[in-house]
């Protein structure tokens, strides 16, 4: 079995089809939807959000499947309080399921079985402007006036800008490649916490840097995603600068990441220098262990990348 044979089988083992092609995603979804638009003082409209939206969704690892999906309100949003809108969501939707949470940046729904989480869906709160430009609610739902905001965003320009960032094979491949970094994050990083950079994260880098590969075979040519895997890994690397901690006084790798929508912030901000330095080194460890299946041709370390679901026969 060629090395391409055995990504093309570990992408099928890990990948989750698109919100709209899974019917029970879909359906809880809709339910607290439906919830919302019984019990909200407003209407609203909504769009998908995330990893199902632009296609990049994996199976997890502790069997919690995450939802986004945006809740947009039309309405002028210097009218309203952030957290007053977001009080709206969380009200309709508290009474849905056993476990509804308040983040800074939405409102959480779980479906649980057996008391462990199978399900959870993000709400994120919006306004839209008359020039149809949206804003995101955030704050706590206890926060200070001076820590709520209206926050200028464009995830779903994101959603577009990744559609149209490749076509064909090369999209494909784009995708598959965002896949396999979010199955090694999931099994090298802490899940709990803000430990690990986030698949926003890794989505982000590879718009940024990701590069089609393809290599020359005796039946002509072939998609090569270890290649296409290992340049992106080299990238990412290459792309930290050495920063001043002014906490240690001393200089450590750090990875500046821009969000190429509204609003513009660095996506890795909340990692502090000491989660950035594990992130760089497990960035190295990814970086040999590709290698070392490039030069030897072998799938062996690509399981300690990415796990089991790896075949190696």
């Amino acid at each position: 079995m060629s090395m391409q044979s055995c990504f093309r089988r570990f992408h099928e083992a890990i990948q989750l089809k698109r919100f709209s092609e899974n019917a029970e995603l879909v359906e809880k979804r809709d339910r607290v939807l439906k919830r919302l638009r019984e019990n909200a003082p407003k209407s609203f409209e909504f769009f998908n959000q995330g990893s199902y939206a632009m296609g990049t969704g994996i199976k997890p690892l502790n069997g919690d499947y995450d939802i986004d999906v945006a809740v947009v309100f039309d309405i002028n949003h210097r009218a309203y309080d952030p957290v007053e809108v977001k009080r709206w969501v969380y009200d309709a939707v508290k009474p849905h399921t056993n476990l509804v949470k308040w983040r800074k940046s939405c409102i959480i729904v779980y479906y649980q079985q057996a008391g462990e989480a199978v399900y959870h869906v993000d709400l994120a709160v919006m306004a839209r402007t008359s020039s149809r430009e949206l804003h995101l609610a955030r704050g706590e739902e206890n926060s200070a006036y001076g820590q709520r905001e209206w926050q200028p965003d464009d995830r779903l320009g994101f959603i577009q800008a990744v559609a149209d960032r490749f076509s064909g094979d090369e999209a494909a491949q784009f995708r598959r490649v965002i896949r396999y970094l979010k199955r090694w994050k999931d099994l090298h990083f802490p899940t709990e916490g803000r430990a690990a950079p986030t698949g926003l994260s890794l989505t982000v880098a590879a718009y940024a840097w990701f590069q089609p590969s393809q290599k020359s075979t005796w039946a002509g040519t072939e998609e090569s995603d270890l290649t296409a895997t290992l340049n992106l890994v080299n990238a990412i690397r290459r792309n930290f600068r050495q920063v001043l901690n002014t906490e240690t006084r001393r200089f450590g790798p750090r990875l500046t990441l821009q969000f190429p929508k509204a609003p513009f912030d660095d996506v890795l901000a909340r990692m502090t220098h000491q989660q950035m330095d594990e992130f760089y080194r497990r960035l190295e460890t990814l970086e040999a262990w590709l290698k070392y299946a490039a030069e030897r041709n072998s799938a062996t370390s690509l399981v300690h990348a990415f796990g089991n679901d790896f075949p190696v026969d």
